[in-house]
């Protein structure tokens, strides 16, 4: 932990509200991690106040004293006796303070979670001065902006930066206020989230290093450090976590598990304690060995109750799941690109082989030839949400189902967790579904992040709602998914090259007339603008120095002439349905004519 990069904030001021019931409310407008600062100098000795802290008002406008679930609320009752100012809260919550859970610095004290304290109507309630400190990891508030003419979109967004700036205070990626742990899957989604709003890359390097060395029980967590380690190469440009964990990272891939079919499975046969003892893994969370997830809650989860059925779409377990192997085959390639940058040329040699094999070993055990989806299990024919839309993320469909693929998981609607959904996103994005990836992004059943907002969260949410997660909390980054969705997906601004030297800049902005962005880069910030009514549409981007980039934009017709370009004099070619422009820099405006 960079505790010296964790900036402490004073807020000495907040709107102040006089509710109904004669109490007084105050609203510090974000939630953060911090510690309510209480000034009872003015009062007299023996004089008392209740006083409420949360991050969640009922519906009459006051503090929530039953928000459920893991939303935080705090009742203190002070009484003047000889301090004048008091901190609160002022004990330790067990949970996130034992076990697993990573130690604040002792000079910051106790925080927690919060927006709102409310002081109970009482002679005292008056004198009573309230501040509130706070803490985050250093961030550049203006290294990022984006707006749409979707105030929707724009609200989520808004909702997102902030939870990743409020969650940074431990200078680690955790999973919230709950526990307090770093996860592989948190620590992935936050990672490329930060990414699209600030050129900060410690935190991400630090969970890494974290987690190599303290790894969590799922499976496909472990699969997931393949990309970490990827994305800070691709975003920074760095080499050095992938050569100081090659060897680890070669075991991580839990090729160990392969059994002679070319699958891996954990079941199949008990999982070696030396192998185990290898990567690092201890008996976490009472799991004594690695367990395949799909996606959380499970079924029958023990918080939920035996008749929830989780969010995994029925997914049928069985000895080889697809989604482990979808998982295993992304590792996989991502490990021959590994061996490229260290230059171990017999892995090269290695991976590519098992690459190539792997997908044919996936397609043959997993594809249902009745329907050309993809099953769960070997063992079953029960094709979930999850099956597919994760072997489509991860390029595992063959062309010829990809159609029925794709129409398979869009009738399934938002079917996953928070968690998931930036799989499933993904996957959209990758197969030219910007559409609907855009309808998914916006909706507002509860299925959705703009749901979060209309329950007054101040920070992204664990679940959809409670329903689905009855002891979520409020303050769980792997919710700030469309971050990076907007940024590198429906703005489609992406590094083609280490460290954003190339960049491939393929916007899928559907029906908004209106979408302009901020990202930054190791280089600067790339600025993209596009408006488009029934008529045209236009495009702005202003690259930084010593970038290049590739630019796809839809074509509407196909002569020449229905293009204006300025700025540079590279003319656009027709390639696979999109109007390619090759090695752009600086300054471009296009105008497409519909």
């Amino acid at each position: 932990m960079d505790s010296l990069l964790i900036e402490k904030k004073v807020q000495s001021s907040a709107k102040k509200i006089n509710l109904p019931n004669g109490n007084i409310l105050y609203d510090f407008e974000k939630d953060f991690f911090g510690k309510l600062k209480v000034d009872i100098s003015m009062l007299s000795s023996g004089d008392t106040a209740v006083i409420y802290i949360g991050e969640k008002l009922d519906e009459s406008g006051k503090i929530d004293r039953n928000p459920g679930g893991n939303i935080r609320f705090y009742r203190y009752s002070v009484t003047k006796n000889t301090a004048d100012i008091l901190f609160l809260p002022n004990v330790p919550d067990k949970k996130n303070t034992s076990g697993n859970a990573i130690r604040l610095p002792i000079s910051m004290g106790i925080v927690a979670p919060f927006r709102y304290a409310e002081i109970e109507k009482s002679p005292s309630a008056g004198k009573i001065k309230l501040s509130r400190e706070y803490f985050h990891y250093r961030f550049n508030e203006q290294a990022s902006s984006f707006k749409s003419n979707d105030k929707a979109l724009n609200a989520i967004w808004d909702l997102c930066k902030h939870t990743i700036k409020a969650t940074s205070f431990m200078g680690l990626y955790i999973d919230g206020d709950r526990e307090r742990i770093p996860y592989e899957a948190d620590a992935l989604i936050n990672q490329l989230s930060h990414y699209a709003l600030d050129t900060e890359y410690s935190i991400a390097r630090n969970t890494f290093e974290h987690l190599m060395l303290h790894p969590t029980w799922p499976t496909e967590w472990h699969l997931q450090m393949h990309q970490i380690a990827w994305y800070d190469y691709l975003y920074s440009g760095n080499t050095a976590l992938i050569k100081k964990y090659y060897d680890l990272l070669k075991l991580k891939t839990l090729e160990a598990f392969e059994q002679p079919n070319g699958l891996i499975s954990t079941t199949a046969k008990p999982q070696r304690k030396s192998f185990l003892d290898s990567i690092h893994y201890v008996t976490f969370d009472r799991k004594e060995s690695l367990r395949d997830i799909t996606d959380w809650p499970q079924r029958g989860n023990k918080v939920a109750g035996p008749e929830y059925i989780g969010e995994s779409d029925n997914f049928v377990f069985c000895d080889y799941n697809s989604i482990i192997n979808a998982y295993y085959y992304q590792s996989i390639v991502l490990m021959k690109k590994f061996a490229e940058i260290t230059g171990h040329q017999d892995d090269v040699k290695y991976y590519d082989q098992k690459v190539k094999n792997l997908f044919q070993n996936f397609n043959n055990q997993f594809v249902d030839p009745a329907t050309g989806l993809m099953k769960d299990g070997d063992t079953t024919s029960h094709s979930s949400f999850h099956a597919n839309f994760f072997a489509l993320c991860f390029g595992l469909v063959k062309e010829e189902n990809k159609e029925r693929v794709k129409e398979f998981i869009k009738s399934k609607d938002m079917a996953c967790s928070v968690y998931a959904s930036q799989f499933f996103m993904d996957a959209l994005y990758n197969e030219g579904m910007g559409d609907y990836a855009l309808q998914m992004l916006t909706k507002k059943d509860e299925r959705g992040w703009y749901h979060m907002i209309e329950v007054g969260a101040g920070m992204t949410m664990e679940a959809w709602d409670l329903k689905f997660k009855p002891n979520l909390d409020w303050n769980h980054a792997w919710g700030a998914a469309p971050s990076n969705l907007i940024a590198f997906r429906l703005m489609g601004i992406q590094p083609s090259a280490p460290g954003f030297a190339e960049a491939s800049i393929k916007p899928e902005i559907g029906t908004l007339t209106l979408a302009e962005i901020r990202v930054p880069t190791a280089l600067g910030s790339i600025y993209e603008k596009i408006t488009q009514d029934e008529k045209n549409y236009q495009v702005d981007l202003d690259l930084p120095k010593g970038m290049k980039a590739r630019v796809e934009l839809p074509v509407f017709q196909k002569g020449i002439n229905s293009l204006q370009i300025a700025g540079t004099s590279i003319s656009p070619t027709l390639k696979n349905g999109k109007w390619v422009f090759e090695n752009i820099q600086g300054k471009i405006h296009v105008v497409l004519k519909k």
